[in-house]
Parts: structure tokens; sequence; C-alpha cells
């Protein structure tokens, strides 16, 4: 009776075993499909112009501003077709005298990927927040959809669609609802080291107020290039933007017409890998913004360097 008990007992002590050793197995194999990444980074810059876009404002003066950034992202991939991925980024921007500019924003982005074997299905949802100047100023919802694929191995296209939600908290008026459709060309030269991207996107608009409403469009032409200086391996972006926005819903009664805007933005970006994890970047932005609205009719140059840090 007693040997039978011991039997038993060690059947019970090898099933459970086998249950932990299968369980060990199920966790190490979901680890293994688990990738973390995040980076931190300090900017320092200078602005030509301080302006608040969304909400038409502009300083007229210039200063400088400190910048902290810090993003932590996971993706988890179910299998070779299948992943999924989230990510958390805070941004502070604080300038040395207009602390009503201080801008602090948060962003939380989630997405799932299908990869077949001619194209990539995916969906993405992001949700930002940020304060102007310690006040809660602007939350913006976005989901959209997209289709990729290679037409070759150098030619790649991206099709997406983004439907919009905007609020901003002191100025309700400006809460709106848009539909955004956008198409991105990409040419790959010589892989990822040497190629460019076009880009159009259209815009629609509807705000609570229709004298915030509007249509726009953007043309996009983008060059970038991997090379090495003195030892050191670099990535230069060259971008050229192009914008034109008709607020035809209402008239504007300060100019007494329909509002238009055209917007041109040119930029230069270079990143230096100063090691496997740090990275030094340079970043030059310069905006001519044309607009028949009074005051909205000016230029912003932004110079800005800083270190970022990779784990």
């Amino acid at each position: 009776m007693q040997g039978s008990n011991t039997k038993g007992n060690l059947t019970t002590a090898v099933l459970i075993g086998g249950l932990l050793i299968n369980h060990a197995e199920a966790i190490s194999q979901t680890v293994d499909k688990l990738e973390f990444d995040g980076t931190v980074g300090i900017e320092y810059g200078y602005d030509s112009n301080v302006v608040v876009e969304e909400i038409d404002v502009t300083s007229s003066s210039s200063d400088s501003f400190l910048r902290l950034r810090g993003k932590g992202s996971a993706t988890f991939r179910f299998d070779e077709r299948h992943s999924a991925s989230a990510s958390l980024s805070i941004s502070d921007k604080s300038y040395k005298d207009d602390e009503a500019f201080d801008l602090q924003t948060r962003l939380f982005s989630s997405g799932y990927k299908y990869k077949n074997k001619g194209y990539t299905l995916g969906v993405d949802y992001r949700h930002a927040s940020a304060d102007l100047g310690g006040n809660d100023f602007l939350t913006l919802t976005q989901i959209s959809p997209s289709l990729s694929f290679f037409l070759s191995k150098q030619n790649f296209f991206r099709l997406a669609y983004t439907s919009i939600e905007k609020e901003l908290d002191n100025n309700p008026t400006r809460n709106s609802d848009g539909d955004n459709f956008g198409i991105d060309y990409y040419f790959f030269r010589n892989g990822l080291n040497n190629y460019f991207i076009s880009s159009v996107k259209y815009r629609q608009e509807e705000a609570q107020d229709d004298i915030f409403s509007f249509d726009s469009y953007q043309l996009r032409f983008a060059y970038k290039k991997r090379f090495e200086v003195l030892g050191y391996k670099s990535r230069l972006t060259l971008d050229v933007k192009y914008r034109q926005r008709d607020f035809e819903e209402a008239i504007n009664p300060t100019i007494n017409d329909f509002r238009a805007d055209k917007r041109r933005t040119f930029g230069v970006n270079n990143e230096v890998e100063l090691s496997d994890e740090i990275t030094w970047l340079i970043d030059i932005t310069h905006i001519n913004n044309g607009s028949n609205l009074t005051g909205l009719d000016y230029q912003e140059t932004i110079v800005s360097t800083g270190i970022e840090y990779q784990f």
C-alpha cells in the first residue's frame, strides 16, 4: 500500500514538473517574440518667430528653447505575418523667455500589421494630448488603416486613410473632425543608403464654426542618404513641403473674404552616430507661411542640435 502511494506521488510530481517545464517554455517563446526599445534625448534650439499654428498665434519675436524627449515602444510578433506594436512618447519644450508658448506633449500609439508576400495591411491608432503654457491645450485622436507594397525592389507605395478628431480645450469652436487621404512613393536608389520620397495628401476638416473648416492638399519631396564622415555613420535628410489650405465654408470677417493659406517648408536634418547608442542630431527648418489673413503672413526659421540615447 505504501509502495502504491509512493508511486502515485512520483507520477504526480512528474506531471507537475512537466507542466512547469511546458509553461516555462511557453513564457520563453513569448519573450522571444517580444521586442522592446526606447530613446531619450535633449535638444537645444533657436526659433526666429515663435508660433502656435493650431490656433493661428504668432509671437513676432525670437527665442531659444530646450526640449527633453523620451520614447518607449514594444512589438509583439505572433508569427512571420502578424505583429502588434505600442509606443508612448513624451516631449517637453521650454522657451527661455516666452513661457506662454511652453509646450508639453504626450503621444500614445498602437498598431497591427499583416504581412503577405506582396503587400502589407496595417491599422494604427494614435492619441495625443498637449499643454500650452502650463494649461490644457489640445487633444488629437487618429485612426489610420493603410496598404503598402513593392512594385519592384526599387519602387514602394503606401496608401493610407486617416480619420481625425481634434479638440481644443480653450477654443471649442475650433473642435473638428477630419479625413486625410495620402499616397507615399519611395524610390530606393541603393536600398536604405540612398532613396527618394514623394507624397501627396488631401485633407478635409469640418470645424464646429465653419470659419475654421478647410480643404487642403500637401506635396512633399524628400531625399535620404547614408554616408560616413571621419569614420562616423551619418544619415542626411533633405525635405521640401508645399501645403495649401482653402477656408471656403464661411467668409472671414477680418478680411471680408474666404481665407487662403500657402505654406512652404524647407528642412535639412543630419544624424551622426557617435556610438551604437548615442546619436548627434542637427536640424534646420525654414517656414514661409503666406496667408490673406492679417498676421499670418510670416517666416520662421528653427535651428536645433541635440543628443539622443537609444537603449
